[in-house]
Order: structure tokens, then C-alpha cells, then sequence
């Protein structure tokens, strides 16, 4: 499994996403939205509509997108509760 979280750089939940995930050693790509407009239209592309919005993939396949920071959601996801 692989994460992509598109995120912004003032948003306090997607500080608490990066925080959490990397306590929990788990790894990620993290692309700004308002840092580049390249990642802005992929995240718009895909559905996103707030952030963070974070896209499991497995093997290269997206099965599963999640709004917003969810904690349980995504170690669910994940398959490490």
C-alpha cells in the first residue's frame, strides 16, 4: 500500500495527518496544492474538495480516497489498527 496526501501548508489538520503518520512510521508522498498547480489539478482531478486528501493505493491502483483527516480511517485502510 502506498499514500498520497494532497495538502496545504496552513492546514492545521493536514499538520496533524503529517504528524501522526510519520509517528507511526508509516510512509507517504505529500504534494501541495498551493505550491504548485500541477498538484492543485491532480487534487482536483481525483475529487479532492478539502484537505488533507489522502489516496491509498495498491499497486498503483487508487482503492480508496479519505477527506480530511481521519486517524482510524486511515490505519483502517491501511490494515494496521
Amino acid at each position: 500500500m502506498e499514500l498520497l496526501v494532497y495538502s496545504s501548508s496552513s492546514c492545521i489538520y493536514c499538520q496533524r495527518q503529517r504528524r501522526f503518520l510519520t509517528e507511526k512510521g508509516i510512509s507517504f508522498e505529500e504534494k501541495d496544492i498551493h505550491e504548485n498547480e500541477v498538484n492543485f489539478k491532480e487534487f482536483k482531478d481525483f475529487g479532492g474538495y478539502g484537505t488533507p486528501f489522502t489516496l491509498v493505493k495498491a499497486n498503483g491502483n487508487i482503492v480508496s480516497k479519505i477527506v480530511g483527516f481521519n486517524p482510524e480511517k486511515l490505519l483502517e485502510k491501511l490494515g494496521s489498527k
